[in-house]
């Protein structure tokens, strides 16, 4: 509670976590902030209901139409509208030369700017002869908006309704044939880390993971450099959640970029701001944290700012739009997927060919 109830973790400190876990890093004597915030969240959902009202759509939602935009499940499949070749949907069947199954998630599927990662992704594994799957209308939210915020009953029933779908779908094959590779940092961290508790055990991979295998397969080959100046931002919940820091780096030094390290990286990166469900409520106290991190971006004098998170790439990209609005930042910078960067490099190679034919 606030100063009149005596309380000694105020509702505004509570709230502005961004679970993005820079605290438990340092923190000289090993104490699990996160773990005891989302606690105290979990109570102040479930019991006293009692938390930000922003979060109440974001729940219905959640429990309603399966995602946190509340858009129809029938529209999942709308990003693959543009593409010049089939993305192979689950009809009840896995076949057995299907290595992967993509999970797309909900950014992935209904934001715009996440879209054209998706799009990236699956053109990418399509030019590599990846044999892959997406579930369509058969997926739902992983549920860690939900956790994130305390709601731990939304998080059980949309995580167990995965698991049941994800486990029929796997059926039959051994533990280490159960593939999927997910766009998305905080959906990857729940298939990866949290499903096991719930009887979903899968071998997830991040598509820079993914991604940087293949090139080093020599199954994508990037031809033509890209000549930009990029930074790369590393998601909390890749990065100093899940330990994955070289794969993306790797990716942008081989789209040919030039790559510039921005101060606060990889165990020590600044966070985006939108973690710990903070997506999807309002910032009122001081600088906003995507415009902190795009400024620090912008310090290293960057064409293009990287990422390999849906929600990072939303923070950043309306950080830097405030930024262009006041004049600081050059209209030209703009905020990609390291799927985006790599995608132009294997690309442009491409079309040189087609002209010299």
């Amino acid at each position: 509670g606030g100063p009149e109830e005596m309380g000694v973790i105020d509702p505004e400190v509570l709230w502005s976590c961004t679970s993005c876990g820079a605290c438990v890093e340092q923190c000289p004597v090993d104490i699990e902030h996160v773990d005891h915030i989302v606690d105290m969240r979990r109570y102040q959902v479930m019991i006293e209901s009692n938390f930000p009202t922003e979060l109440g759509g974001m729940f219905k939602n959640l429990e309603n139409k399966g995602n946190p935009w509340g858009q129809n499940a029938k529209d999942r499949l709308a990003w693959t509208e543009g593409l010049d070749f089939e993305v192979p949907v689950f009809d009840g069947e896995l076949a057995d030369d299907v290595e992967y199954l993509f999970w797309v998630g909900c950014a992935g599927a209904f934001e715009d700017r996440a879209k054209k990662t998706t799009q990236a992704v699956a053109e990418l594994l399509h030019m590599a002869g990846v044999k892959y799957t997406v579930l369509g209308p058969e997926e739902t939210c992983t549920g860690d908006p939900a956790r994130r915020a305390g709601n731990e009953f939304i998080f059980q029933m949309l995580a167990q309704q995965n698991v049941e779908v994800l486990n029929s779908v796997f059926e039959g094959r051994e533990p280490g044939k159960r593939k999927i590779v997910a766009t998305c940092a905080h959906c990857f961290n729940s298939l990866a880390n949290e499903y096991s508790q719930l009887g979903g055990d899968f071998e997830v991979v991040h598509h820079t993971q993914l991604l940087n295998k293949l090139v080093r397969e020599k199954r994508l080959t990037p031809v033509a450099p890209v000549a930009e100046d990029v930074t790369y931002h590393d998601p909390c919940y890749l990065g100093r959640h899940n330990k994955v820091y070289t794969p993306p780096r790797d990716l942008v030094g081989a789209s040919g970029a030039t790559f510039r390290e921005m101060p606060r990286h990889a165990d020590r990166s600044m966070c985006c701001g939108a973690g710990g469900a903070r997506m999807w409520m309002e910032e009122r106290i001081g600088k906003r944290i995507n415009v902190e991190r795009v400024d620090e971006a912008l310090g290293t004098a960057p064409s293009k700012i990287a990422t390999g998170c849906p929600f990072c790439k939303v923070m950043l990209s309306d950080g830097l739009t405030a930024r262009q609005s006041e004049k600081v930042a050059s209209e030209s910078v703009e905020v990609v997927d390291v799927a985006q960067l790599l995608l132009n490099a294997v690309k442009r190679g491409e079309k040189t060919t087609e002209n010299i034919g």
